[in-house]
This record gives C-alpha cells, sequence and structure tokens, in this order.
C-alpha cells in the first residue's frame, strides 16, 4: 500500500483506521465474490490456479508453461533466460528448482484437464448412442 502511495510511510490517525476497516472486510465472501464477479470466467480461473504463487515472476512461469501449444517444448532454460531479462534478476538455484515445481504442475493441470474433457466427450458420446 505504500508503494502504490495508499498509506503513507509514517501511518497517520486516518490511514491506521482505514487499515483497521479493511481488515474487518479482508477475505470475508460477501466483499471477494463481488469483486471475482468483475473477472471474466476465464480470469477467474487463471487467478485461482495461480493465487498462491507469490510473485509476477512466478505467474509469468506459469502462463508460459500454460500457454505452451500442444506437442511444443519449452527449455527451462530458455524460460530462466526469459525471466532474468524481463524481471532483470539471476534466478539462484532454489528459484529454479522452484521452475521445475511451476512446470510439473502446469503438466498435471493439463494432464486433468485433458481427462475431464474425454469423460465429458465420452458421456455425450454414451447419452447419444442411448
Amino acid at each position: 500500500l505504500q508503494r502504490e502511495g495508499i498509506i503513507l510511510d509514517q501511518l497517520s490517525e486516518e490511514n491506521l483506521a482505514c487499515l483497521h476497516f479493511l481488515e474487518q472486510l479482508w477475505g470475508r465472501k460477501e466483499v471477494v465474490r463481488p469483486q471475482l464477479l468483475k473477472l471474466s470466467m476465464k480470469a477467474r480461473l487463471s487467478f485461482v490456479r495461480t493465487v498462491d504463487l507469490a510473485s509476477k515472476w512466478e505467474r509469468y512461469a506459469y502462463s508460459r508453461y500454460r500457454n505452451q501449444p500442444p506437442g511444443r517444448k519449452l527449455p527451462m532454460r530458455k524460460l530462466v533466460e526469459e525471466i532474468e531479462i524481463t524481471f532483470g534478476f539471476r534466478l539462484n538455484k532454489r528459484q529454479k528448482q522452484h521452475l521445475n515445481t511451476i512446470r510439473n504442475r502446469v503438466q498435471v493441470a493439463r494432464h486433468r484437464q485433458k481427462n475431464r474433457e474425454e469423460i465429458e466427450r465420452d458421456s455425450l458420446l454414451h447419452r447419444a448412442n442411448e
């Protein structure tokens, strides 16, 4: 909030009162639901899939792998290079290992989606044959 200029470095009484108010609302479904409704279904699904990825570079990596056309591969060193150039820092060993976790997560999500689509298709074919 400070970086965005919403609150001052030295909290005033007004800032403290606003933060106290936000604390009471934070995470309440009645507040979150209308905010999410403003997003398209695609944007909501994307948000939910990446909600636990704290940084922009992690979400970037997830979306790069997620949007990769079927059958195409994205080499890890190419992604590392893209991230380092785009975000202006060098990934350490732990962060590179985290990229592997993100890649695996995308693979699992794609596999589950493919299975769901096959089940739905089979269900439709079964109903059509009845």
